[in-house]
């Protein structure tokens, strides 16, 4: 069993936890290693440069929600036909 427990992101319905969160934690919300998240950020330095300690805070976090997105999470459902055949 691992010492560390898993973060969660998302609550039961899949909707982001806005909270304050580090550069690691953003990168994985997004999806994406922390130098591309970098590169991303670099593009916004007015609303990005400037970090409380090592977290970004809420305002930063919504801001880069609404400038980057949040990837989607698909369901894919797959019936094939001969599925049905072998049962």
């Amino acid at each position: 069993m691992s010492k560390h427990a898993i973060k969660e992101y998302f609550d039961e319905q899949g909707n982001l936890i806005i909270k304050p969160y580090r550069l690691k934690d953003l990168a994985a919300i997004f999806d994406i290693n922390t130098q591309t998240l970098k590169r991303w950020m670099s593009r916004h330095p007015d609303e990005l440069s400037c970090k409380t300690g090592k977290f970004y805070s809420i305002n930063q976090v919504e801001f880069m929600i609404d400038q980057f997105g949040l990837p989607k999470k698909l369901a894919v459902h797959v019936s094939h036909p001969s599925a049905k055949q072998a049962a």
